[in-house]
């Protein structure tokens, strides 16, 4: 698991976020969110922002809800699931040293 506790701290440029209890995901350019919401933000109030629209985050306002009370599970994906950045392509995953190279 990495570490990174603000936008500035996110290691990649792709920003995935994803909710395993309603399957919702999105996928943002770390250059963009920097733009809109400033790069100090901290990432817990990110998610928060970026999943607004999520209807079990606003359970809370509704007297009725077809999620039976579950909360929202939004988060980072690439921070907390393996294999790693979404960044690389699959190709360079594998990478070998060549002999004889230069240092």
């Amino acid at each position: 698991m990495i570490v990174a506790h603000k936008l500035s701290d996110f290691p990649w440029v792709w920003v995935r976020i994803g909710c395993d209890a309603c399957n919702r995901s999105g996928k943002y350019r770390l250059a963009r969110l920097a733009e809109r919401f400033g790069a100090e933000i901290p990432l817990d109030d990110l998610v928060r922002e970026l999943s607004l629209d999520c209807p079990r985050r606003r359970m809370g306002t509704m007297k009725r809800s077809r999620y039976n009370g579950e909360p929202c599970f939004a988060c980072l994906i690439d921070l907390y699931k393996p294999p790693g950045p979404p960044d690389i392509p699959p190709a360079m995953v594998q990478l070998r040293l060549v002999a004889g190279g230069k240092g």
